[in-house]
């Protein structure tokens, strides 16, 4: 019989149990034997006998589970309070009466105690992991239940354990191989129901799985994300996820099937020009390795530029404005020659692309000049 066993008040509680006789004494051990649990003295003066397997009604409910005739007096005691923690002695009677020296503590707790949790240290992802939670169960007819969170993590595999001192003990295994998603805190719950009320009490022990695992979920993103016009500070920031955290980052960009190398850090900060357009994506790299982000575009929005072009003219003036879309690296020019006497209000358009110094002339001077405006969406890339 062991020497300490732990009870959760409202629940029942086993009480491993053998006992011997004088050899004179054997051949007395016959049925009917009958069982008594006696609290505090195995004398008379000042116990009491919380339990008698003759009567119908005791101060504790139970039942001898044992078989006396083969010295076994193994017992479940039932709803034990939680004022009950103190010692308690076996007495049986039968062709002779007698009051066992052993005695057990039964100590009756509110709450139960926290699982167990084997802990792993630092795994590698990839390997087979076997975690296994373990809590008391003093009442073998309603064990406690043990669960893992977050669900469905693994295979589970729960059962009940005998001690070698006759206590039961609830196990659950948790097999899985370990991924990134495993890493963190790995919770074992273990609920234990109680006879009185249809309640139960619930205890919890976290354990920490450090699993290593190369860059995962890399991401690029652009801030702005709008489009926006040429000068303007662009930040390209790549994330990831890593375990030992990302230590080294790269930028690439790619244009024209030509892969560049253009940054080395976290976030990249550019001045946009016209040279910074193409595709960008990131590499994220610890020593487990490393992994690419998804591509990102950078492009320039569109200027409106107004001009005012000033032209002589031979008689009158025309307000007609001419339009052009142009892409230019120098300052240009436009030449207007007015050949006719009246110019109609027809709009003028125009499409120039353009990369080199341009004059304006127009015909010998006349009497009158002419305002002309001119209006261009122009990308103008800053001077590299």
């Amino acid at each position: 019989m062991p020497q300490r066993i732990e009870a959760l008040a409202g629940s029942c509680v086993l009480i491993p149990c053998e006992f011997e006789v004088p050899e004179d004494q054997v051949a007395k051990l016959k049925k009917p034997a009958i069982g008594v649990w006696r609290k505090s003295s195995r004398r008379f003066y000042g116990s009491v006998d919380v339990y008698n397997s003759s009567h119908r009604q005791n101060i504790l409910q139970g039942e001898i589970i044992g078989d006396l005739m083969q010295k076994n007096c193994t017992s479940i005691l039932d709803a034990i309070p939680r004022n009950y923690t103190d010692v308690y002695y076996f007495r049986i009677e039968t062709g002779f009466m007698y009051t066992f020296k052993d005695k057990v503590t039964i100590n009756v707790i509110a709450s139960p105690r926290k699982p167990q949790v084997t802990s792993m240290g630092m795994v590698m992802e990839g390997t087979p992991v076997n975690l296994i939670c373990t809590a008391l169960a003093p009442c073998p007819r309603l064990p406690p239940a043990l669960t893992w969170y977050p669900p469905e993590l693994g295979r589970v595999e729960n059962t009940l354990l005998g001690n070698p001192d006759g206590t039961r003990t609830a196990s659950s295994t948790l097999s899985f191989v370990a991924s990134h998603l495993h890493h963190g805190d790995i919770v074992c719950s273990a609920v234990h129901p109680l006879q009185q009320g249809g309640g139960s009490e619930r205890a919890e022990e976290a354990v920490a799985l450090n699993v290593l695992y190369s860059p995962k979920n890399t991401s690029a993103s652009v801030s702005p994300s709008e489009l926006v016009t040429a000068g303007t500070t662009v930040n390209l920031t790549c994330s990831s996820d890593g375990n030992p955290q990302v230590a080294h980052y790269s930028w690439f960009r790619v244009r024209g099937g030509e892969v560049t190398a253009v940054g080395w850090e976290r976030t990249l900060t550019l001045n946009l020009t016209e040279g910074h357009v193409g595709l960008y994506h990131c590499q994220a790299q610890n020593e487990h390795g490393r992994q690419n982000s998804t591509a990102v575009q950078l492009h320039l929005q569109a200027s409106l530029i107004k001009t005012t072009l000033m032209s002589p003219q031979d008689q009158g003036e025309d307000d007609s404005p001419v339009y052009a879309n142009i892409s230019a690296a120098t300052k240009l020019g436009f030449t207007a020659n007015q050949s006719r006497k009246d110019l109609d209000e027809a709009s003028v358009y125009s499409n120039i692309e353009t990369r080199y110094k341009t004059g304006c002339f127009t015909n010998p001077p006349a009497t009158t000049e002419r305002n002309y405006q001119l209006y261009a969406n122009s990308f103008i890339p800053s001077s590299r």
